[in-house]
């Protein structure tokens, strides 16, 4: 019996997304293969194994998922350069809503061209060269649609931290 509804929410969902979704140019036998495929796995599926057992499998899976996303938490203890993305062309953080920072760290000599890709009229340089002051991290703040600094330089390994402090979401991207 409950194979039987559990097969017909089955169809009904698939007909579903197949009504909202399928494109136009699709064959009538691509849209009815996996149906029969589906509705041919639903008969192998033994009768005897009720919900709640399926319920209790999926409980115990849990655990294991959320000690494997604890792991990197971990390592970022350790240390904090290894957890931190090295600016490199190319790179951008994500969005960052009000309060959200993201950080860099700035290995290779050189000067680096920072912007926001939403406000591309937003933008600093990162100056990195050997015998400048050597700080282990260096905070700039993102507000008014301004980088608080137009010009940083720092040492080789340093982190440049950006937090935003504006309502509106911002980004770190380099050119």
């Amino acid at each position: 019996m409950i194979n039987k509804k559990f097969t017909l929410l089955l169809a009904a969902g698939m007909l579903s997304l197949a009504a909202c979704g399928q494109d136009d140019t699709a064959s009538d036998e691509e849209t009815q293969a996996p149906a029969q495929e589906e509705s041919a796995d639903m008969e192998e599926m033994p009768e005897e194994e009720p919900m709640e057992d399926m319920e209790e499998d999926a409980a115990e899976e849990e655990p294991a998922e959320e000690a494997a996303e604890e792991e990197p938490a971990e390592d970022a203890e350790s240390g904090e350069q290894a957890s931190t993305p090295e600016a490199m062309s190319g790179g951008a953080s994500d969005l960052l809503s009000n309060g959200e920072m993201t950080s860099f760290v700035f290995n290779e000599a050189g000067e680096y061209a920072v912007y926001c890709e939403p406000h591309p009229v937003m933008q600093m340089t990162v100056i990195v060269e050997e015998g400048a002051e050597m700080m282990d991290k260096v905070s700039v703040d993102i507000a008014d649609y301004e980088f608080g600094e137009d010009t940083i330089t720092v040492a080789p390994g340093t982190t440049v931290e950006w937090t935003n402090q504006d309502q509106v979401q911002h980004n770190v991207a380099f050119e």
